[in-house]
């Protein structure tokens, strides 16, 4: 009788010691996405003028797993009129999800949902500035948030990770959200470098 799958999302209970008194079993899970690289702030879109519709994809997945996606905008003398860029893409589960950010010239602006493909990528409510007619640039990649392919509660716990088979002394920054399978995410302490990953966390 075989056992796997194993829904790790069923509580089991355990007998204790004491008679008619039950613990519930937590599940303890690691997940390696791979061997992720540094954030890449041009990977789906390089540098191009700003622009109201859909930019040209250089790339329709991250790295590996599924990461969040980052804008940068770089302004060409006076600041354009910004507008959004929307972002729409699958999870881990394929499902289909989509995200809307708002660049601001100078930063990299970083989503909050990890996705593991992007579908399109558009540009809406731009306009170019009045004064010297010059477009500002963008570019689109993904930052350091690794999507779980769990959707975790407030009780869940991520209790540690490790980067090329080392433990991190300080356990990653972690988002939970037990309706939306990509905002479940995590950031390592230390900055990725392309060698494996491992998060380990209790259901």
């Amino acid at each position: 009788m075989s056992f796997y799958p194993y829904n790790t999302n069923i509580a089991l209970r355990a007998q204790t010691d004491v008679p008619g008194k039950f613990t519930v079993r937590g599940t303890g899970v690691m997940y390696s996405p791979g061997s992720p690289v540094v954030d890449d702030v041009d990977w789906y879109v390089a540098s191009v003028d700003m622009k109201v519709g859909a930019y040209t994809l250089a790339h329709t997945a991250p790295d590996v797993g599924a990461r969040n996606v980052t804008v940068t905008q770089t302004a060409v003398n006076t600041e354009d009129t910004n507008g959004t860029i929307v972002v729409v893409g699958t999870d881990l589960a394929g499902n289909v999800i989509s995200e809307t950010l708002t660049p601001n010239a100078g930063e990299t602006v970083a989503g909050t949902k990890a996705f593991a493909t992007i579908t399109s990528i558009t540009g809406v409510g731009w306009a170019i500035d009045e004064v010297e007619g010059d477009e500002d640039t963008v570019t689109v990649g993904f930052g350091a948030l690794i999507g779980l392919p769990d959707m975790l509660t407030d009780t869940a716990q991520v209790v540690a990770a490790s980067l090329n088979n080392v433990k991190q002394a300080t356990a990653p920054a972690v988002t939970v959200s037990s309706t939306v399978l990509s905002l479940n995410t995590v950031d390592l302490d230390s900055a990725l470098n392309e060698t494996p990953v491992k998060i380990y966390y209790w259901l």
